[in-house]
């Protein structure tokens, strides 16, 4: 059932600070809230339920994946939810097979259709994941489905719809490739049939987390490389065409790990990453924010963290043109990690930052700018009732 909630906010003290600031200084502010919550909503049945992404629809709907439990799921279920402006559910679809099912990624298509991304082990004779793919009309009828996968372990990154009406999807492999861990990348046709794919890696991990398609009609994936040895990584960046094959790439980052897990398109054909860091000064790990132009050259590069951990795990863009941020934070808030959002503006500078959620675990996954202009995040909450559950915060701009 959706159960609204009472507004739980708890105020932060606010960081900004530059990429290469050796110590970040700590800002407190007491300015007017940028951003409001119209409503928060917790949803989900009797055993875990959680939200990883969300694709805006029209009036101000969404649909939202996720990997559910509950509602007579079979062991996990991929499942997609269809909500009305007012955070009410209109359908709900399950997806995969007798075994376990993760949701992790959505989409639509040229039609208008959606388009989900997550993994399967329902479907394969080897006891692994495979990628598996899924077109579901606006009604919450499943189109078509696809799996793609060998032996080994296969990992769900981003997908993106493409203008001849397929999709493009990337991730990471162990059954194909020549390192631990390859990123993993493939086309499919309107129909669900694989056009290609291939790998890219070297001979540690490397990964594909996130996709975007740019305004110009390009695609950029976003992840992390292992590069000098087995736990340390570097941000990782790549523009590829419609077909997924590559027009340049690029890696950096400082002496620990540094990883890149959401992005997010600008208008000027560029993207906004986002993900978190251990170095540049980081006391454990940090949210960082990046933008990059269309050429791959960084525009700025900003880190947001306190004494223990942040990170980001989602971006989108707003309706003034700056950037909203999701992901979580276990030095703020009453909880042992609490769900962590912050708007910037076009420059990337810090306008505003605020925590939800309660006294247990609570994390944001998606974010995404609805037809009205709000934005919604979208993610997991522990807080409110025994076990895991959709956790949905509608945001609105103050005038």
């Amino acid at each position: 059932m959706l159960a609204k909630l009472s507004t739980l906010l708890f105020g932060g003290l606010l960081l900004s600070g530059t990429l290469y600031a050796k110590a970040p200084v700590v800002q407190k502010t007491a300015k007017k809230p940028v951003y409001v919550d119209v409503w928060q909503k917790i949803y989900g049945g009797k055993d875990d339920d959680i939200a990883e992404g969300i694709v805006a629809l029209e009036n101000g709907e969404s649909a939202i994946v996720g990997t559910c439990k509950s509602f007579g799921a079979q062991r996990k279920d991929i499942c997609v939810t269809r909500m009305n402006a007012d955070g009410e559910m209109k359908w709900r679809l399950w997806l995969g097979g007798k075994k376990n099912d993760e949701g992790k990624a959505i989409a639509r298509t040229a039609d208008g259709n959606i388009v989900v991304l997550g993994r399967s082990k329902s479907f394969t004779k080897a006891y692994a994941y495979d990628l598996y793919v899924a077109k579901v009309s606006l009604d919450g009828k499943k189109i078509w489905e696809k799996t793609l996968g060998g032996e080994r372990d296969e990992y769900a990154g981003g997908i993106a719809g493409t203008d001849d009406g397929g999709v493009l999807l990337v991730g990471a492999s162990e059954s194909y490739g020549g390192g631990d861990k390859d990123i993993y990348i493939a086309k499919l046709d309107k129909n669900g049939k694989l056009v290609n794919a291939h790998t890219i890696g070297g001979s540690k991990e490397d990964m594909a987390t996130a996709l975007t398609r740019t305004r110009d009609g390009k695609m950029v994936a976003v992840g992390y490389r292992e590069v000098e040895y087995v736990g340390d990584s570097d941000f990782f960046i790549m523009q590829m065409d419609q077909n997924g094959k590559m027009r340049w790439r690029k890696h950096f980052g400082g002496e620990y790990e540094d990883k890149l897990l959401g992005v997010t398109a600008t208008v000027d054909n560029g993207i906004v990453a986002i993900g978190s860091t251990r170095s540049y000064g980081s006391s454990q790990t940090d949210l960082t924010v990046m933008k990059i132009d269309a050429k791959g050259k960084t525009i700025w590069h900003k880190i947001y963290g306190f004494k223990y951990f942040e990170y980001g795990n989602a971006v989108a863009t707003t309706r003034d043109g700056g950037f909203m941020l999701a992901g979580g934070t276990n030095t703020l808030g009453k909880g042992n990690h609490s769900v962590y959002v912050l708007a910037l503006d076009r420059a990337g500078e810090l306008i505003w930052s605020h925590v939800y959620g309660g006294e247990r675990k609570d994390e944001a996954h998606g974010v995404a700018r609805m037809s009205d202009g709000s934005m919604i995040v979208v993610g997991e909450t522990e807080s409110f009732k025994l076990t895991k559950k959709f956790y949905i915060i509608k945001l609105k701009k103050q005038r």
